[in-house]
Parts: C-alpha cells; structure tokens; sequence
C-alpha cells in the first residue's frame, strides 16, 4: 500500500467524528502526491489525541463465569465424586456467605457516619481513612483493580461510543478512586462519518466496543469554602455532594470513562463545531458582500440608519441562532449521555457495598472450588502450584474465560481450611506452599467432616 493511503487509512481510522472537515477539504484540493502524503502526516500529528487505542484485553484475576455455571461445568466431569462435590461445594458457599456477612455488616457501620443517604446530618469534614482501607481489601478480594492515570487519560483523551469528549473538573474531589472489574469486547453499531457517507458512500457499521464489566468510584467533594476560595462556587453541587459517595456501574466503554463523572464540561467535536460557525460565517460573508460597499461609500444610494439597522439585526438573527444551535447540540450531547447512564447505573452509596460484598464472595467460592476440585479429580497427577495454576487455566479458557487464575490464593484458603495434604514441604512454613511441593487434598468424606466441624464450630456459646 502507497505510503499518503496508508497515512490517509491512519487518519480516517483515528476518529470518525473529528476529521470530517479535513476529508471535505482534501478532497476538492489539487494536491501532487507528495504534497497531499506531507499534508496527511502532519494531520496525524495534530490529531494525535484520538490515536489512542486500547489493546485485546488483558489477562485478569476475574473469573467471568458465574459460580452457578461453574458449579454445572465442574459436577459435569465429576462422575463418581459428583455428589460430594455438590455437598462440598455448598458448605464452601456458606462459610464464605458467613465470612463476607461479617464484613458487610462492619463496612455499613463504618459508612453509616458519611453516608449521603442517611437521614442524619452529615458533616462537611469527616475521616474514611478507616472505611476506605476495609472497602479497599473488600475490592482486593474479589478482585478488583484500581484504575491507572494512564487508562485514564486515555479515556479523556478518546472517544468511542459518545461522540463527545468531557472535561472533568478532576481538582474539585478532596478523594477520588476508580476500580474495574473485568473487561470484554462488546459489539456496537456506529454511524459512518460525514465523509464517509456522503463521500464514500458507507453505511453503518458493527464494530467491537472494549468496556469494563463494572466500574466502582469512591469519591468526595471538597467543602463550600473550598469552591469560595477558588470562584467556583458555580461549581459547587451543593448539600447533596456531602458524604463519601459510591456509584457502581456497568458494561463502560474505556475510552468513554469520564462519563460517569458528575462534574464535567463537554467539548464539542469538531465536525460539529463547523456545523455551528458556517451558517454565522457565511451568513456575515453575505451581509459583507451585499452591503459592505454601500457602507464603504462605493455603491449607490445612501447610507442610512435604517439600513445600518437592518445590517446589525440581520447580524444579530445569526448570531442568536448559532448560539441556539450550540445549545441544542450540547443539550443533545448532554442527553444522550444521561440516557445511556440511567441504564449503566447499577448501584449507589451502601447498596455498592451489597453488590462488591457478593461480588467477592462469588470470586472466593469459585477460586476454592476450583482448585479443590481439580485437585481431587486430578488426584493421580499429584499437582504441583504451577501444573495446578496451568490446568485451571486452560479448563477456563476452554470455556471461554481467559484469565490469570490467582493459584496460590485459592490454595491458601483450602490450607486455611485445613483441607492439604503436605507432602515434600518440611522446611517450610506450615502457612505456606512451596512451588515444587506437591499438593493433595483430604477425600471427600474427610473434607465433609472437616467443613461440618468448622460450621458447628462457628458459634460455639
């Protein structure tokens, strides 16, 4: 492929929406070759910004199958030990729906002080230190991962499924953090660009759509008197953004993360930005060459102020419907965005701790099953931590989960629950697993009996 297409190729890739006024006019311009190759190379440097790209989705320590699922898959190759991994597994799930109880009660307590939705009175200054710590381990567990700067400046920068990029007023959040749980490409139709439809004559498309599965924010404003102190205070939103306040939300795309901020600006595209200033500009390039002259003295008749009045309200009708017209696209803009949310909001304040406390639980459940369970059907292998990590894997991504399974978690929580055989570990910890070590588990009744007297054992007056 010639070096200028390649480069014309790069630059319709690099946004759909931005680049339509750049088409339009490289397209009526005579250029050579080489002119139009150095013109096009240049435009991939200033519009570099849209050039950002997100990668195939990583490997990840979320398991996106649901346990329920997983359960089906594992008690399908069991044979023999079918039941008594039926009965394992449901002794499994109810220590750690104890367990996470536990740690649900004990986070709502703390979050009760700087709840927004409490019905006390909330001070504007208040210590999380505490919640956020036990909330932190909480999202650990059940494997959530903390948004970077560099992802999310990627998502400022770009743009994918809203055709709109936001400023968020990031200076305005006394505590700010954003956690993802697994990713996946998703599939979304996308209107064609202004060149590429008129142009081109292309229709929509289906494109693949990279978002995380959910998005987690822990966030709080600063005080009124901070808004004071730097005039802003037309920022400030008010009695309501007190407390520490948590959104959940669903299936966002990457590169359209600052969307679930609440205090952004919108930046028009540029497209559409045109769309806006042609009719003003044209309508005073016509007002210029119509009655430029009279006022100039080089035409006929006389300048009067009826005249000079009907030019400045001709000028004003376009003036005012330019603005109109920029509100109705931000409006637009802003409505859109509002809309897709309504239906992405999965959660706020103490109803995210219900949901991040099951969604951890579920995680736990399914790494201890897993592992237990391969070991047990596995028993003649004998696996080793890696062989043991490298088995669940592939069973995983043969069922369409590509994941980095944590092993040695899943494994420290069979020894916790004292369900090990040790073998080949003596100088070793007790609390712990060496990598050549080879690991078995206790059989099926032995490993009843022992979880039996673990609940029996939980209140024990």
């Amino acid at each position: 492929m010639p070096q200028y297409r390649r480069n014309l190729r790069m630059l319709e890739l690099a946004s759909n929406y931005t680049t339509d006024f750049c088409f339009l006019v490289l397209y009526f311009i005579p250029l050579s070759q080489t002119e139009f190759a150095r013109l096009i190379q240049r435009l991939v440097r200033m519009l570099g910004k849209p050039f950002y790209m997100v990668n195939g989705v990583p490997s990840q320590h979320f398991i996106p199958i649901s346990r329920g699922e997983i359960k089906r898959l594992i008690l399908a190759e069991a044979g023999e030990n079918c039941d008594a991994l039926t009965k394992i597994s449901d002794l499994l799930e109810a220590l750690w729906h104890h367990r996470m109880h536990s740690t649900q009660e004990s986070l709502k307590q703390i979050y009760s002080e700087f709840d927004p939705d409490s019905t006390d009175e909330i001070p504007e200054t208040f210590d999380s230190t505490d919640f956020v710590n036990h909330f932190s381990k909480a999202l650990t567990d059940g494997n959530w991962l903390e948004i970077t700067d560099e992802e999310m400046q990627i998502a400022l920068d770009g743009e994918d499924i809203f055709p709109i990029s936001l400023d968020v007023r990031f200076d305005e959040f006394k505590f700010l953090q954003t956690f993802k749980l697994g990713e996946k490409t998703v599939k979304s139709v996308r209107d064609p660009s202004l060149f590429a439809k008129l142009i081109l004559r292309k229709g929509p498309t289906e494109v693949d759509v990279e978002v995380y599965e959910r998005i987690i924010q822990v966030m709080q404003f600063h005080e009124r008197a901070w808004f004071e102190n730097n005039k802003t205070l037309g920022n400030y939103p008010g009695t309501e953004a007190k407390g520490l306040h948590l959104r959940l939300f669903k299936t966002i795309p990457k590169l359209d993360l600052e969307v679930i901020f609440p205090n952004t600006s919108p930046n028009m595209r540029r497209i559409d930005q045109m769309k806006i200033l042609a009719p003003l500009i044209g309508g005073l390039a016509t007002l210029g060459m119509k009655f430029g002259p009279l006022l100039l003295g080089y035409g006929s008749g006389e300048t009067s102020l009826a005249l000079i009045g009907g030019i400045l309200s001709a000028l004003a009708t376009y003036i005012l419907k330019s603005w109109t017209k920029y509100m109705k696209t931000k409006e637009a803009y802003l409505s859109q965005v509002s809309k897709d949310l309504y239906f992405k909001g999965q959660a706020n304040n103490q109803a995210v701790i219900n949901m991040v406390i099951d969604f951890s639980e579920e995680q736990e459940v399914k790494e201890a099953l897993l592992a237990y369970s391969f070991l047990l059907l596995d028993s003649e292998q004998q696996h080793t931590m890696n062989s043991l990590d490298e088995r669940i894997e592939k069973w995983l991504a043969k069922h369409g989960a590509e994941v980095d399974f944590e092993v040695d978690d899943a494994l420290n929580k069979l020894l916790e629950l004292g369900l090990l055989n040790r073998e080949g570990n003596e100088s070793d910890s007790e609390n712990s697993l060496a990598p050549e070590e080879r690991i078995t588990i206790l059989e099926p009744v032995a490993t009843l009996a022992r979880l039996d007297e673990i609940w029996d054992g939980i209140y024990n007056y």
